[in-house]
């Protein structure tokens, strides 16, 4: 009996609890509003998931009432019959220590089985169908990720001759909390090489090397970063980590399949002009998640530049990976689509693992199933499974309404008048047909039945004549055809009519208006759009609607999701992107200050970047990333102003070979008392080897570079203008990853990334040495140090040394590869004639070179940023 107790005790608690909410007597109550949430909160755990103690499954009404081994629960309509009610009203359930419930919870569940114990509709749904109530704890809003940051007061610290900017107190407080300090500063030559690369991903030019280090003001680095962040190649550069962030591809996706995307790139130069304007990053969220709902572009004259920019930088939604389209539309393939916008926009603004609610509710964090259903609503007006649009058909036409109705209306005027000059092209060739059919016949000519078989004999294929056209064919004009350039050595007259009039065709033709179809997302009208809780995240079993909303935890209670809707427009994104940027969001101004940090010091101060939560790692120094995020906020959110901030501190500008007691007592450089050298990413490695080369190609936006695929399966650009430019500028195609890239980590694109893994794989150094890329490059390499670099060995190393390691060489390096030249070059020549002519020699070193320029280009020095 007492195991029996223990179960209707769970029951009856569950069951009860909402009644102390009830609005009144006249409220209709229902078993999926009032009953099924308290019992899926509550009771299933133990009545349902895996086990029914008792006999008793409470995850359906009907069960109620079938019952376990003490009898049916509920009887409709009959509560004195219903044993839940006997149990309640004889004080038995709940357990003691759970305490009496109250009248008013007794009277609520009488009054549900006396109207019948109703559903809410006409279907019984499965109790994971409703939606449960909140359980969100005072303890979860405690998190420290879910509490607004506050800004901090800076530590004091022994030596502050040591900091140049605040952020270093917070790291030297920390230091010498274990009796440590920063390393000295790094060389002016390696801080402006790091600098360099840090802001542009390029080494830098020899000439700014030079200039650099003959300024000896105190304020010289600080000019140097301010020119590089003018430059255009920070955006490139910038823009990099943001895409992988964004999951930015040039393709569908899904293997064989993969389409090309054809604007896609259009996001890709909204983000690199986004990052060399210095957009504030809070209106940079604002126009990608709701470019569309910031103005009435529809409606307006004609559409201006700044709403072009704003669509473009809707393509953020739009970078998921969708293998649909006219005629392939599968249910599974559309949730993956949703899921997977889901997926990019919370971790890529929250810095939460959220796709972990879409079947159940989060493991670890306080993210409810339902809240993930709720935060995928808010995007479901424009990705609504109910009226899909596959991935080639939506976009945004590049024309206010008003422009597509002129543009409409000309074109078919075009088109009428292009069709009346079809129509007398083709009189005008009838004509003359007539005319040449009638000289064939000669005689028989004036008999008009056999001028019109004989002229279809003729218009007619070879292969398709009957055999009385082949006979007309034979009889009266063997070889002769009717085809227009026929016709036109037939007869001048004719070619001139009719290239004349075929050039006012081709003219008419081209004034045709096209209308940009832009890769972004708009909702399809302002209608809101249904979006049920998926049970288990299976598309087949859907469950209660759910309203769009925010996470819950990252809200205060009294917080409501309230859009304003627009023309054509919900204004739901709209609303999301306020509620992120509310400078007392707890976590979109740490989350990015975080994402930066990483870029330029090689980890996040919260080294897991895309999960904020109680499974992420958490910050090494909280009160320095809560000092940046308020930071970022009180300085209108500039992200170029935060980057100079962290690379003018005397944190960054440390040397990159530690104390032997910061070693000891820090061996992996949490406390941040050296600089930690890192490799190149892929893209860097690649543009520094063609910069080095010579052949790097400069242009910025457009249609990305094309890539082709080996016999072997490798897939390489080409070694010309349009396959040399930028990484970033390379077609980012998911099935067709270029290997070298590939190789050095950069990620193919299955949803995003929002954080880059590092390896050391034998491949790399094999790619480096033997790869047709960096044979190429070392090639190319040798020509330019023969042909720039005066001609002695001595001035040729210099030269070398300064465009790829960005300093001067050191003696025992001179000397090292002016032995090595110099052994390659007898080697070469040692199979020559007695007197070598002076192209032998010239063939002999430069083969020297090109080994030479291998070596070099395989360094670590070269590799590596120090």
């Amino acid at each position: 009996m007492g195991k029996t107790h223990i179960c209707w005790g769970l029951i009856i608690v569950a069951a009860l609890l909402p009644a102390a909410n009830s609005r009144g007597g006249d409220e209709r109550i229902t078993f999926e509003q009032h009953i099924a949430p308290i019992l899926q909160a509550r009771c299933v755990k133990c009545h349902g998931e895996g086990k029914l103690e008792g006999g008793l499954d409470l995850r359906r009404k009907f069960l109620l009432a079938k019952g376990g081994d003490s009898g049916a629960a509920l009887v409709e309509g009959k509560p004195a019959e219903s044993l839940l009610i006997e149990k309640v009203t004889q004080g038995e359930m709940p357990p003691k220590e759970e305490g009496k419930l109250e009248d008013k919870q007794i009277e609520l569940l009488r009054r549900w089985i006396a109207a019948g114990a109703p559903l809410a509709g006409d279907k019984e749904l499965p109790l994971e169908a409703a939606e449960p109530p909140s359980r969100i704890s005072e303890e979860d809003r405690k998190f420290w990720s879910f509490v607004p940051p506050v800004r901090p007061p800076l530590p004091v610290v022994k030596n502050p001759d040591l900091t140049r900017r605040p952020i270093d107190t917070f790291l030297l407080a920390r230091l010498e909390e274990k009796q440590l300090s920063f390393a000295p500063d790094a060389p002016k030559e390696v801080l402006l090489r790091r600098a360099a690369f840090a802001l542009h991903g390029l080494p830098p030019d020899i000439q700014v090397l030079d200039a650099f280090a003959s300024d000896n003001s105190p304020d010289a680095f600080e000019r140097v970063l301010d020119r590089l962040q003018a430059s255009p190649r920070y955006g490139e550069h910038a823009a990099r980590q943001w895409l992988d962030v964004a999951g930015y591809a040039d393709s569908d996706g899904y293997l064989a399949a993969d389409r090309l995307r054809p604007q896609a790139w259009r996001y890709r130069d909204y983000v690199i002009g986004a990052m060399n304007s210095d957009l504030p990053y809070d209106r940079f969220l604002m126009e990608q998640l709701a470019g569309d709902e910031l103005s009435d572009w529809r409606r307006a004259e004609e559409l201006s530049a700044e709403q072009t920019r704003q669509l473009a930088a809707t393509g953020f939604l739009r970078t998921a990976s969708d293998p649909t389209y006219p005629g392939y539309t599968e249910p599974n393939e559309i949730h993956q689509v949703m899921a997977d916008t889901t997926q990019i926009v919370s971790s890529a603004l929250l810095g939460l693992t959220i796709q972990c609610a879409r079947c159940h509710s989060h493991k670890y964090d306080p993210i409810p199933h339902r809240d993930y259903y709720a935060l995928q609503a808010i995007f479901t007006p424009a990705l609504d499974p109910a009226r899909w649009q596959p991935s080639e058909v939506r976009g945004i036409p590049l024309a206010t309404e008003a422009e597509q109705a002129r543009i409409t209306t000309h074109n078919q005027k075009v088109d009428q008048r292009v069709a009346e000059l079809r129509a007398e092209v083709a009189e005008l060739t009838a004509r003359y047909q007539r005319k040449r059919v009638i000289g064939l016949l000669g005689a028989d000519g004036k008999d008009d039945a056999l001028v019109a078989k004989f002229t279809a004999a003729l218009l007619a294929a070879t292969d398709k004549r009957s055999d009385e056209q082949k006979g007309l064919v034979a009889k009266y004009a063997p070889g002769v055809s009717l085809l227009d350039a026929d016709l036109a050595k037939w007869s001048t007259e004719y070619q001139q009519q009719a290239a004349k009039l075929n050039a006012v065709v081709a003219s008419e033709t081209a004034i045709k208006q096209q209308i940009i179809t832009l890769r972004g997302l708009t909702d399809l009208d302002d209608k809101p759009a249904d979006c049920k809780l998926l049970l288990r995240g299976e598309y087949s079993k859907p469950g209660a609607v759910i309203p769009a909303n925010v996470p819950e935890v990252l809200s205060p209670v009294s917080f409501k999701f309230s859009p304003q809707p627009g023309y054509k427009t919900t204004g739901r994104r709209e609303a999301l992107a306020r509620w992120l940027t509310e400078p007392s969001h707890p976590l979109t101004a740490r989350v990015q200050v975080n994402r930066i940090w990483a870029k330029q010091f090689g980890r996040g101060i919260v080294p897991t970047l895309a999960n904020f939560g109680r499974s992420g790692v958490k910050p090494t120094h909280p009160q320095l990333l809560d000092f940046l995020a308020t930071e970022f906020v009180a300085t209108s959110w500039g992200q170029k102003k935060l980057v100079r901030q962290l690379l003018s501190s005397a944190a960054w500008r440390q040397a990159s070979t530690p104390a032997a007691a910061t070693l000891a007592a820090d061996p992996n450089n949490e406390l941040l008392g050296y600089w930690r050298a890192t490799r190149h990413s892929g893209e860097m490695l690649r543009d520094s080897t063609l910069i080095a080369a010579g052949k790097l190609n400069g242009s910025m936006f457009g249609s990305p570079s094309a890539v082709s695929q080996l016999g072997d399966g490798s897939v390489i650009t080409a070694d010309d203008a349009a396959g040399n430019r930028r990484s970033i500028y390379l077609i980012v195609r998911r099935s067709q990853h270029v290997t070298m890239l590939d190789l050095f980590d950069v990620p193919m694109m299955e949803v995003n990334c929002p954080q880059r893994s590092a390896s050391i794989v034998p491949l790399q150094a094999l790619a480096m040495l033997h790869g047709p890329f960096t044979e190429q490059s070392a090639s190319a390499l040798a020509d330019r140090i023969l042909r720039e670099a005066p001609a002695t060995d001595d001035a040729r190393i210099d030269f070398a040394c300064r465009l790829l390691y960005s300093r001067v060489p050191r003696p025992a390096e001179k000397e090292v590869l002016a032995s090595f030249l110099s052994a390659l070059t007898a080697e070469k020549l040692a199979n020559a004639s007695t007197s070598p002519t002076d192209a032998q020699k010239s063939d002999a070193l430069r083969a020297a070179w090109v080994q030479a320029a291998l070596v070099m280009l395989n360094s670590n020095e070269f590799l590596y940023v120090h």
